[in-house]
């Protein structure tokens, strides 16, 4: 409408064009704004083409439903990991000191930011008393995440949006509100396996790793005892667009470049119904915009608003996904700990980026006031890769040793691909102090299929999985467990053949016989004598006729030796190469003649060394 005649501006042709206008904002609720302009005599000209440059460069259609009058998913999500970020001390609230962290993050260092600061408190107030739902947006003079999202809500509603892509750009997020995952965590060296790279200790969570999942699980705990619900997990993934863990099928897609996978619990293994439709976030990217505004916006009236209510249309009703939630049952601290190990055992970098998403953003010790536990700092890992010819078998063990007797783990009948399972326990491993100790069990199963279609490249993998390496002395995963039928000797030299061609003389490795009776027989005084002749520790037999396995706190026992007895003769002739060390160092000189005198066979094996 171009206002080019004074008769154009008369009160009755004015109320007539108002209420045009009006009932246009009501009509199309993507009209945002209108101006009164003259291109004749150059009225507000230059605001007709800002209004039109700020409509383009900060976009409302991926913050705000314009229909429903309220912020998109995509939008809620993004904010809630933001007011995560900003609340060092883990209790859902926001003080006075987190609110001024986050406006000086944003804005900088400004006269305007204790003013601003009180302004946000005073908005939120009597917009609490007005509310008519009994939303709470402050707590003990405290503002709530619900708070939080109704200020950005009217920072909307006055035609301010671009306020919050400021907040959106300068903590990492693209126009598309994907976040930007930093390049050291997308590394994709960590999970190269043929790299030259390769470090094993960027496989395990680091301590701060550690102290931020026990913060984050105490935080969202439910509050009648010390396990997360359903709703709980809920919760805490609410800032993705499936609100599942990793290693619920979520993970089947992000984790799809993975030597191995999760197996996932059967009530998952396909999405459920009320998730039919929603699609993964993908690998997130983004760049970061600059020349954010250097001050905090203040929030008053401006502008025409989107809508006619009078209140922020906030929904703040609880995630109806629970349950959708894989963890139908209730998992505790260590149980919440161990899959985390798992998942850090299968993929660093995947890993790594979710516990960004989640708001882990660098190694700072947290800050929270709640009251954690430290039994999981002194627990013991046991990490071993599973190889055998039964796959039907192996799986029998895997079950018996996590206690998943009523296939509570399930997975195709014959899986291509390798699959990781963990488990949590506690176990007393000395009668002398009999005391509990906490054992992570992390199994990956290698198919028999899988061993003979990719034997060349699985060989690679195993180098890096499982040999030592000389830069930091440490292992992927701890050992081999070879499973063989005690009763077939077809299935012992499947096991011989795995360890002659996969293994190299520095893989640990042990070997556990599967077989109904518990007697030793002419083919496990075989298996035996196998082993000490390559001076390992002779075959542990369990019976797979038992369906709890009562074999199991021997077997588990057998494992833990393995990663914490330095006797424990798990590589063939360890002790002999340890005694050779030996005596390099205290008799250089004759070294040689010391490996002569001391055994033929180490002459033969040693001739390289000496």
């Amino acid at each position: 409408m171009d206002l080019v005649s004074k008769q154009q501006q008369q009160s009755s042709y004015s109320a007539r064009s108002r209420q045009q206008i009006i009932a246009l904002l009501q009509r199309f609720k993507f009209v945002r704004q209108s101006l009164k302009c003259s291109a004749k005599n150059l009225l507000h000209v230059d605001d007709v083409f800002n209004k039109a440059k700020i409509a383009v460069v900060y976009p409302i259609k991926p913050l705000y439903d314009l229909v429903g009058e309220r912020l998109t998913p995509a939008c809620k999500r993004a904010f809630t990991r933001i007011y995560r970020l900003f609340d060092l001390d883990r209790d859902n609230l926001w003080n006075d000191n987190e609110l001024r962290s986050f406006q000086q993050t944003i804005w900088g260092m400004n006269m305007m930011l204790e003013r601003n600061v009180i302004e946000w408190k005073k908005t939120a107030l009597l917009v609490q008393h007005d509310s008519q739902h009994g939303e709470r947006l402050l707590v003990d003079d405290k503002i709530t995440f619900t708070g939080f999202l109704t200020i950005m809500d009217i920072y909307i509603r006055q035609n301010k949006v671009d306020v919050l892509w400021q907040v959106l750009w300068q903590l990492g997020y693209d126009d598309d509100l994907d976040l930007k995952i930093p390049e050291a965590i997308q590394s994709s060296g960590w999970d190269d396996l043929d790299s030259n790279n390769f470090d094993p200790s960027v496989w395990r969570l680091t301590a701060f790793e550690v102290d931020f999942l026990s913060s984050i699980f105490y935080q969202f705990k439910s509050d009648d005892g010390d396990l997360l619900c359903s709703e709980d997990m809920t919760s805490i993934f609410s800032v993705f667009s499936t609100p599942l863990p990793l290693w619920s099928v979520r993970g089947k897609k992000l984790l799809k470049h993975c030597f191995s996978l999760p197996r996932t619990d059967e009530d998952v293994t396909t999405p459920p119904a009320s998730l039919a439709g929603v699609t993964f976030d993908p690998e997130i990217q983004g760049a970061l915009p600059s020349d954010p505004v250097p001050s905090p916006p203040s929030i008053s009236p401006s502008g025409v608003t989107i809508s006619s209510s009078p209140l922020p249309s906030i929904d703040t009703s609880k995630n109806t996904m629970a349950s959708c939630s894989p963890l139908n049952k209730p998992m505790s601290y260590l149980c919440w700990m161990n899959h985390w190990h798992m998942l850090c055992t299968i993929s660093p970098s995947t890993c790594r980026t979710e516990l960004f998403c989640l708001g882990h953003v660098g190694d700072t010790l947290e800050t929270s006031k709640l009251s954690i536990p430290t039994g999981d700092t002194d627990a013991i890992f046991v990490r071993a890769l599973v190889l055998g010819n039964n796959d039907a078998a192996n799986r029998s063990i895997i079950n018996a040793l996590h206690d998943t007797h009523h296939h509570d783990y399930c997975s195709e009948v014959n899986p291509k691909r390798p699959e990781t399972t963990c488990s949590v326990s506690r176990l007393v491993l000395s009668a002398e102090t009999n005391t509990d100790e906490i054992i992570h069990l992390i199994l990956t199963e290698i198919p028999s299929t899988s061993v003979s279609e990719i034997m060349k490249s699985l060989k690679q993998k195993l180098n890096s999985l499982l040999a030592k390496q000389t830069a930091t002395g440490e292992r992927v995963y701890d050992m081999a467990i070879l499973l063989f039928d005690a009763a077939d000797e077809q299935s012992w030299r499947y096991a011989k053949e795995i360890e002659s061609k996969l293994l190299t003389d520095d893989m640990p490795r042990i070997f556990v016989g599967t077989e109904a009776k518990s007697e030793f027989t002419s083919p496990q005084r075989t298996h035996r004598d196998h082993c000490r002749s390559m001076d390992l520790e002779d075959p542990i037999i369990v019976s797979l006729d038992d369906p709890k396995l009562d074999s199991k706190p021997l077997l588990l026992r057998h494992l833990v030796r393995c990663t914490q007895d330095r006797g424990f003769r798990s590589t063939p002739h360890g002790e002999r190469k340890r005694r050779f060390a030996s005596l390099k160092k205290t008799c250089p000189i004759v070294q040689q003649r010391c490996v002569c005198r001391y055994s033929n066979g180490v002459c033969s094996q040693r001739g390289e060394e000496g």
